[in-house]
C-alpha cells in the first residue's frame, strides 16, 4: 500500500518537467512501468520516469500525468495515520517558474511551516525547507505556465481510475489475486472504512506583487 506522499498535473500536450534541477526537491519521480506493448498487450519490463504531464502520452499510463513522490516513508496511509497525521502543502507561483510540493509527518513538521499556519501569514516559503516535489513552469522550460490557470482546491477520494485500476495487478498482486480488479476490491466495505478525511483547516495565499515606484510610500 501507499506509504509516500504524491502529487501529479495533468496537462493538454506540451509539458514536460524532467529538466527540473535535482537540488530543487528531495523526491523522485513516479515511474511508467508495465506499460502494455501498442502491437502485443504485453507489459512492457522498461520503465521511464513520468516527468510528461500531457494526460494522453503514450509512454505513460492513461492520466498519470508527471507526478513527484517523497522519499519520506509514512506521509500518507497508515503509518501516517498512526503517527498523528501530518501538514502538506502546495506552491503554485508562476511568477516565480514553479510549482512545489510538501509533505510533513506530525513530528516532521518545521517550526516555519507551523508558525505560518497558526498566524496566517505564509512568509518565505523557501524556509519551508526543500519540497519533495518540484516542477518548472514558464518561460526557459519545457512547459508553458499556460497550461496551469484558474485553479481550485478540492478534497476527494478517487478509487481505482485509469491508473490504479490498470496498476491493480502490479502494485497490489496479492488483493489482485483475492479480488480479481480495484472495482472489486473498493466494493467490499471492509477495505474502505478508514479511507476518509479528517481536516483541522486549510490556509490559502496569494502572492502580491508591487510594482516598483520612484514616490515615496
Amino acid at each position: 500500500r501507499q506509504s509516500r506522499a504524491k502529487t501529479a498535473m495533468h496537462s493538454t500536450k506540451g509539458c514536460e518537467v524532467g529538466t527540473a534541477p535535482r537540488d530543487k526537491f528531495t523526491g523522485e519521480w513516479d515511474t511508467a512501468y508495465g506499460i502494455p506493448d501498442k502491437k502485443t498487450g504485453i507489459p512492457r519490463k522498461d520503465g521511464k520516469d513520468a516527468t510528461n504531464c500531457y494526460v494522453y502520452d503514450p509512454d505513460q499510463w492513461l492520466n498519470q500525468g508527471c507526478v513527484a513522490v517523497s522519499s519520506d516513508e509514512d506521509t500518507v496511509g497508515p503509518g501516517f495515520n498512526e503517527g498523528g497525521g501530518g501538514m502538506f502543502a502546495l506552491e503554485w507561483d508562476p511568477g516565480y517558474g514553479r510549482v512545489r510540493s510538501w509533505a510533513w509527518r506530525a513530528d516532521n513538521v518545521p517550526s516555519a511551516v507551523l508558525r505560518s499556519y497558526e498566524t496566517g501569514r505564509a512568509g518565505d516559503t523557501d524556509d519551508w525547507g526543500t519540497p519533495y516535489g518540484y516542477f518548472p513552469i514558464g518561460d526557459g522550460t519545457e512547459c508553458p505556465s499556460g497550461h496551469f490557470r484558474n485553479m481550485h482546491v478540492v478534497f476527494n477520494l478517487a478509487f481505482c481510475g485509469t491508473v490504479a485500476g490498470n496498476r491493480f495487478k502490479l502494485d497490489c498482486p496479492q488483493e489482485a489475486e483475492e479480488y480479481g480488479s480495484c472495482e472489486a476490491y473498493v466494493s467490499d466495505k471492509s477495505n474502505v472504512e478508514e479511507a476518509y478525511w479528517l481536516i483541522d483547516g486549510m490556509r490559502v495565499w496569494q502572492r502580491r506583487f508591487v510594482e516598483d515606484s520612484d514616490e515615496d510610500a
